[in-house]
């Protein structure tokens, strides 16, 4: 496993055979094996003023579903409350693409995180272990 970091926001470790590009808005992961099948985005966010963490989570999603032409199959839910992070996933379809969503926040940090990929593989377990690396710094 590597590590990537952002001074002041966040650490994760992503797997060998992984890279990144890094945008002005946000950092994007992918595989650089053959049968690679998706990207993941993460976008950073800072709060105006401080929330509770289980709703700006929930907020953040609900929101993102309703601004683009999802069939939604995981309706937003938050799926885990430890140390200082709430995260809150859901999932569905657009444009014959899945969709993966997660919010991530401690109340005034947000990391907001979307998986696009052609079809479902196994390549979301790497994904997710790369979502359940992801600590405050």
């Amino acid at each position: 496993m590597k590590d990537y970091e952002i001074d002041g926001w966040f650490r994760l470790s992503y797997p060998e055979h992984y890279e990144y590009s890094e945008e002005e808005d946000y950092v994007s992961f992918y595989s650089t094996e053959s049968d690679a099948q998706g990207t993941l985005q993460i976008s950073i966010y800072e709060a105006e003023e401080a929330q509770a963490p289980r709703d700006a989570a929930l907020q953040e999603l609900n929101t993102f579903l309703g601004e683009f032409p999802i069939d939604v199959k995981v309706a937003p839910s938050v799926t885990d409350e430890s140390g200082n992070m709430t995260t809150a996933y859901a999932s569905g379809i657009e444009d014959d693409m899945h969709l993966d969503v997660w919010s991530l926040t401690d109340g005034t940090r947000l990391l907001f995180l979307t998986y696009v990929a052609d079809q479902v593989t196994n390549e979301k377990v790497e994904i997710e272990a790369m979502i359940d690396s992801i600590e405050w710094v």
